[in-house]
């Protein structure tokens, strides 16, 4: 709120009869000493050893619970983007770059009109390897889905 109220006031370039630059000092100043910003310690050990490399398998697969899912676009975007948090425990590290393998539940039917369990889908790591609350138990995804508008349809074709 306080970068709202900031905005406003360089926007209309004086506040009480003073200059915005100066207002704006001031109401940043007061901001930041009503608020208590606590440091959380970083776990050190997510510092050493060698890098994490094929942890989990399609045999040995580690399941995961998901802690939540968020829009992160607006109504009227194309597609759908969202931020899933996952909670891993501590059990799975990664590093920055890294991407998670996900195995969807269910099945599908493949060419030979067989049913079979669905493939790996692959997956960017959007968090540092501290995680989401700087202990190492959490990732972050950041998912996107596209939609494609049939224009005969009026509507998402769901088929694509």
């Amino acid at each position: 709120m306080a970068a709202q109220m900031t905005r406003t006031n360089v926007a209309a370039r004086t506040v009480a009869g003073k200059p915005a630059a100066v207002a704006r000092t001031r109401l940043v100043a007061r901001a930041a000493a009503t608020q208590t910003i606590k440091r959380a310690e970083v776990p050190l050990a997510l510092e050493e050893g060698p890098m994490p490399l094929n942890t989990f398998n399609n045999k040995n697969p580690f399941k995961a619970k998901i802690v939540s899912v968020e829009r992160i676009v607006g109504p009227k975007a194309t597609g759908e983007t969202c931020n899933i948090v996952i909670e891993t425990e501590g059990k799975i590290p990664f590093w920055e770059g890294q991407s998670y393998g996900v195995i969807p539940p269910g099945t599908k039917v493949n060419s030979r009109g067989k049913e079979v369990p669905h493939g790996v889908r692959l997956y960017s790591i959007a968090s540092s390897r501290y995680g989401d609350s700087c202990d190492g138990k959490t990732t972050t995804l950041c998912v996107r889905r596209t939609t494609y508008w049939d224009p005969e349809m009026g509507k998402d074709d769901p088929a694509k």
